[in-house]
């Protein structure tokens, strides 16, 4: 009797352990693991990335897929492509904050990565690599780079040809909510103008109807916002311009067909469709 109570009180540790190491490694984000902070040189003119095709979104997609192919002298099975944006992560990118004694050499981390051996598993014989990784449109131009080193140790070997949206700053990704009373909705979308620059608005069209404005209010946040590193130091991005837009006075069973614009005449390409049930 005594032993089955210490079987069933092992078998509670193992369980609670397995389920405490679960629950940590869940709450360790994979971009943590890079120590871009502590990244060095080893570029080389014997390495090389380039990244194809050079312009995404020639149809307004705001979404598309990039070739990176890369090769080294001196492969590893810890090398890894990172994607950065802006295209530019030099230094020279760096805050003017509190002086260091030792300033990073780069200070924006990636925005994506992957093993270089990931589709080339013959890359650690050969030196030569393949990736196709998908961009969204962030308002910004890419880079692709070549690491060795691993996450923990990175060596910079080479970066490639920049690679851009045709319009990277149009309005995207809109998003539909309920508002506070049944019959309003508010439109909340992202784009790079900012409240100087252009004008926000929803221009709302019923079906065989008018066509109704409204105006859409602007915010944003800037590194300062931010509570310390990593989040103001190499992990920021600039988040672009937030819009949002009430739509109110909405007839149920009715279809609309809405457009995020702004007055400078730039608008979703695709008008979204919206149907009001009634409850």
């Amino acid at each position: 009797m005594g032993g089955s109570r210490l079987l069933f009180s092992a078998i509670s540790v193992i369980v609670v352990l397995a389920t405490l190491k679960e629950a940590r490694s869940h709450g360790v984000h994979p971009f943590s693991r890079i120590a871009i902070h502590k990244a060095t040189f080893a570029l080389t003119d014997l390495a090389h990335v380039k990244a194809s095709p050079s312009i995404l979104g020639l149809a307004e997609q705001n979404s598309g897929w990039v070739t990176v192919e890369f090769s080294s002298p001196i492969p590893s099975v810890d090398d890894w492509i990172g994607v950065f944006s802006p295209a530019n992560f030099s230094a020279s990118t760096c805050p003017a904050e509190t002086p260091r004694s030792f300033p990073p050499l780069l200070c924006s981390a990636p925005i994506k990565f992957q093993y270089a051996n990931y589709s080339s598993p013959e890359y650690k014989d050969t030196g030569k690599g393949l990736l196709r990784l998908q961009l969204i449109n962030q308002r910004s131009d890419f880079s692709f780079a070549l690491f060795t080193g691993g996450f923990f140790n990175p060596k910079l070997v080479a970066v490639s040809n920049a690679v851009a949206f045709m319009n990277p700053r149009a309005p995207v990704y809109p998003r539909l909510a309920q508002g506070k009373a049944w019959d309003e909705m508010t439109v909340t979308w992202t784009s790079g103008y900012g409240i100087n620059e252009a004008e926000p608005f929803v221009e709302l069209r019923s079906k065989g109807g008018d066509t109704i404005r409204y105006p859409a209010g602007t915010l944003t946040f800037e590194r300062g916002s931010m509570c310390g590193a990593p989040a103001r130091t190499v992990g920021w991005r600039d988040p672009g311009y937030i819009h949002t837009s009430f739509l109110t006075e909405l007839w149920p069973n009715a279809l609309y067909v809405r457009k995020p614009c702004f007055s400078a005449q730039i608008c979703l390409e695709t008008p979204i469709q919206l149907y009001i049930m009634s409850s």
